[in-house]
């Protein structure tokens, strides 16, 4: 099924999402396609129980920088973060690859400007963290390890993967049919896509950024708020606004950049739990081809067209540069159809208020939402149940036993809908059973997940409450 972006400009007109192929709303052949793929999905996981993925993890490099003979005096701790980044940016793209990473035979040593400005870039909040504190601070323990069942951080078990990722969202359809929508509701295709990504997902482990949050990503990229949530669009989505121009993912190593997308989007799906999709809206005023590498560009896509599949209700992009010609001319030919329809291009604020009311748009932007949501820095002691392993193992049976359940519940309502003749009694007995397990699942995980994963910005702001659900300034109103 693909959707067509004078269908996304009506909802936003009438301001009425539209239900058709989501949870709650499945058609009848719909129904018997979420029940063929959830057969498919339960007997993988059989097939591969003893079959683990080897782990990779591209983002989970460590820089190995020696900045010890830096101190106070190189803090630049009354300088504009932003104004750094940029004199960080303008080094790296003028200094040759031999003496920034000191490759060759021969090292060559920085300056302590240089070294300094290394640094600011690309340390992580753990490490920053110490710096100001003057000693190491456990924000959480040192020794991940996956799970109780399989601790092995070499290899990840696929099922485990795949409910890790699942059981944040209040109902496992709800994350299953996103890439059922995004096949086009193609049986095979939506498996395909998902054995992709689940096992994309465990060759990087995941789970371990999730786990490690903001403490390892680069903290330059978490203090210039790059991406800030700011209010909810027309429909309800949550709204994120990025200002393009203040990225500047050259100024440090790729994979941390990389690793800070993706633990702002898994931040993401965590918080917008129940609502099914976010709106992006990008500034692109003032932006130059430097912050968006190719490369960078590349990754972006691949993260909206696979990993967070139909996430998106709108990507709104602010454009008033004829560079941007040569940006999209980079971006188009790797998008999908359905992608493509919900990216809209506006070319002043009075265009995106078809999409965002003017109490939710920024006072930047000429709107009256004074609400940004500033970074704070991580304390000692806020994640003091992850280093509780009796709690953790205890949290993660009963989530495991819920998880077995809605698969046992799963098998007996996919051959009743496929049963001829059935019994419609039968099958709504079922589904309600199938509800209640699912929701089961989502609780178990509410509940694991203050052992297993750091809180996030989100969570240090009060801006998520006892269900993990986000709530807003403008949610009072």
């Amino acid at each position: 099924m693909v959707i067509s972006q004078a269908s996304v400009v009506h909802e936003y007109a009438t301001r009425k999402p539209s239900v058709s192929g989501v949870p709650g709303h499945f058609t009848e052949n719909e129904q018997q396609k979420i029940a063929k793929l959830w057969t498919m999905l339960l007997a993988y996981f059989e097939e591969v129980k003893d079959k683990p993925v080897k782990v990779n993890g591209e983002y989970l490099h460590t820089l190995t920088r020696d900045w010890s003979e830096l101190d106070a005096r190189d803090d630049f701790e009354n300088e504009d973060p932003a104004a750094l980044t940029l004199r960080a940016w303008q080094f790296t793209k003028g200094e040759s690859s031999i003496k920034r990473f000191g490759l060759g035979s021969k090292k060559a040593k920085l300056t302590r400007e240089e070294l300094a400005l290394d640094r600011h870039v690309n340390e992580t909040t753990q490490q920053y963290v110490n710096r100001v504190n003057g000693r190491n601070i456990a924000l959480m323990p040192d020794n991940f390890f996956p799970s109780f069942e399989h601790p092995s951080t070499d290899t990840r078990d696929f099922r485990d993967a795949f409910w890790s990722t699942v059981s944040i969202k209040q109902h496992p359809d709800y994350w299953v049919h996103r890439y059922m929508r995004s096949a086009g509701w193609d049986v095979d295709r939506a498996f395909g896509l998902i054995k992709g990504i689940i096992e994309w997902r465990a060759a990087e482990a995941m789970d371990k950024i999730i786990s490690e949050g903001e403490i390892h990503s680069g903290h330059d990229e978490v203090r210039l708020c790059l991406s800030q949530l700011v209010g909810r669009d027309r429909l309800g989505y949550p709204l994120m606004f990025v200002r393009v121009r203040h990225i500047m993912p050259r100024a440090n190593e790729g994979f941390v950049f990389k690793r800070y997308l993706l633990s702002q989007f898994e931040s993401l799906q965590v918080v917008t739990r129940r609502f099914g999709r976010i709106t992006m809206l990008y500034d692109f005023t003032g932006f130059t081809m430097d912050n968006t590498p190719f490369t960078m560009v590349q990754f972006m896509v691949f993260l909206g067209r696979k990993v967070y599949a139909e996430s998106s209700s709108v990507l709104i992009l602010l454009v008033d540069s004829w560079l941007f010609t040569n940006f999209w001319n980079l971006i188009r030919p790797f998008l999908d159809a359905n992608l493509s329809a919900r990216i809209i291009f506006v070319k002043d604020v009075s265009e995106v208020r078809q999409f965002v009311d003017d109490d939710q748009l920024p006072t930047e932007l000429g709107g009256k939402n004074t609400f940004g949501a500033q970074f704070k820095l991580p304390e000692e002691g806020e994640n003091a149940q992850m280093f509780d392993l009796d709690g953790r193992k205890v949290a993660e049976t009963e989530w495991r036993r819920r998880i077995a359940d809605f698969e046992s519940i799963t098998k007996k309502w996919c051959t009743c809908l496929a049963s001829t003749p059935r019994s419609a009694e039968e099958l709504h007995r079922l589904a309600a059973r199938r509800d209640e397990a699912g929701r089961e699942v989502e609780r178990a995980e509410l509940a694991l997940n203050k052992f297993t994963r750091s809180r996030n910005n989100f969570e240090r702001l009060g801006l998520v409450d006892a269900e993990g659900c986000l709530k807003l300034p403008s949610d009072q109103h």
